[in-house]
């Protein structure tokens, strides 16, 4: 009985240790991180973030290969064989060779050289090159965009964390003033001096505190999963945060702030390298109406017998230049589909564009007022949580000598708790709504 009581008892302890270490509070490896910490971290392992560069990378590849046909086609090729042929009635073969009539076979070479090239194309070519020019320059715009998004978002993510480690503070505040409350009514009650309503109360009270401390718990556990996202982190465990929220209030104007995201935003440039890049695209596409110019070039060796020394230019060669001009009469409608889907494609870019613009106006209009309102919010609030620890104060002061009622000291418990949750909730919502202004306005959250 007693070994099984001390095993009973070891395990009890094993299991609170476990329970103690992976408790988030109680995890001495997490690692506090600073914002700038998190971006930089983000940048790197983000797969948006690579998505979009690869996305930037195919674009080069893409106009290299439109210089490349700028340029001069070469081929250079070498065939060896062997050749077999059965019995014939012909006495010679095309060559003027004479032919056995029982069959024969014999071996076979050849070296060739040969280029072309496209010497004028009514442009083709070179608006092939600014069109892939352009798109290289929105897809790297893009990419710069999508930095300064995710950046907003780990800013957003990050200051959410901030503001519900702070949040489950302050409930943690409340608890424990809750807790103190019930405790010196319990006393007061024992003496005669509360009344077993106010018990109740203080102990209804205490019971909301705790209920409102897991739904912190709770907040902060979430808050922490979404920031480990971004950060490509398996473990949200380990991640940790600086709880200090520095705030230099600014007033921005707004049509400043517009007028600056129509020179300076990312995603908008994209867009107008995507409206040049469309505009190439045309004058590509008409091309095709028009004669192309072009030379050539080809060199054949042939013989039965491989070349002496490789030396293909001594005997049994041959070799020609040609100039052409080509001129497709009917092409089945290809380059006036061409022509429509391009113009198409760019009066959408263009539309994109103005849409676009219209969108980041309203977007930072409406982060100016957000920062606004939160400074005020913040403002007041601040004031709210000196008049709400006043208010406390004298409620609790009246319920002891008997002038207050307990019903008096909760809502004064309640209205404290609410005013410093204010002041985090303010706060937080301005560092976020100006890590998202400087998202949309194209200043650059990550640099």
């Amino acid at each position: 009985m007693r070994e099984h009581s001390s095993r009973l008892a070891h395990g009890v302890l094993w299991g609170a240790l476990a329970i103690a270490a992976a408790w988030p509070g109680s995890r001495a490896s997490a690692e506090t991180l600073s914002l700038d910490q998190c971006i930089a971290i983000a940048q790197k392992s983000n797969p948006e973030i690579a998505i979009a560069g690869e996305g930037y990378r195919k674009t080069e590849s893409t106009l290299l290969m439109n210089y490349g046909r700028l340029l001069p086609g070469f081929n250079l090729n070498f065939y060896t064989g062997h050749t077999f042929y059965g019995p014939s009635s012909v006495q010679f073969d095309v060559s003027g060779r004479p032919v056995q009539r029982e069959g024969f076979d014999y071996p076979s070479y050849s070296f060739g050289i040969s280029s072309d090239m496209t010497l004028f194309d009514w442009g083709g070519n070179v608006n092939r090159v600014r069109a892939a020019m352009s798109g290289r320059d929105a897809a790297r715009a893009s990419l710069l965009y999508q930095k300064d998004i995710i950046a907003a978002r780990v800013i957003r993510a990050y200051y959410d964390l901030v503001r519900n480690r702070m949040l489950l503070r302050v409930q943690e505040e409340s608890v424990d003033l809750a807790k103190r409350n019930l405790d010196r009514t319990d006393a007061l009650l024992k003496v005669g001096s509360a009344t077993r309503a106010d018990l109740l109360k203080a102990r209804v009270r205490h019971s909301n505190t705790r209920l409102a401390m897991i739904q912190a718990t709770n907040a902060v556990a979430l808050s922490r999963e979404d920031l480990a996202a971004l950060l490509n982190e398996e473990t949200a465990d380990s991640i940790d945060v600086d709880t200090t929220m520095t705030i230099a209030f600014e007033e921005p104007n707004a049509a400043a702030e517009v007028a600056y995201a129509m020179a300076h935003r990312s995603d908008l440039r994209s867009l107008e390298h995507n409206v040049k890049s469309a505009g190439a695209s045309v004058a590509a596409a008409r091309s095709g109406w028009l004669p192309v110019l072009g030379a050539s070039f080809n060199y054949a060796w042939n013989d039965r017998k491989m070349a002496q020394d490789f030396n293909f230019f001594e005997n049994e060669y041959y070799w020609g230049v040609v100039g052409y001009l080509s001129f497709n009469i009917f092409d089945r409608f290809q380059t006036s589909s061409s022509v429509s889907m391009a113009r198409a494609d760019e009066r959408i870019a263009q539309y994109g564009l103005e849409k676009a613009k219209l969108d980041a106006g309203k977007e930072i209009r409406g982060l100016v007022l957000i920062m606004d309102q939160a400074h005020e919010r913040t403002l007041v609030a601040t004031e709210t949580v000196e008049q709400a620890q006043e208010d406390l104060r004298l409620a609790e002061e009246r319920y002891r000598v008997g002038a207050g009622t307990m019903l008096e000291t909760i809502d004064a418990q309640v209205a404290l708790t609410q005013a410093k949750a204010d002041v985090i909730q303010a706060k937080a919502d301005y560092l976020i709504a100006a890590a998202d202004l400087a998202r949309a306005t194209g200043r650059g959250t990550y640099h």
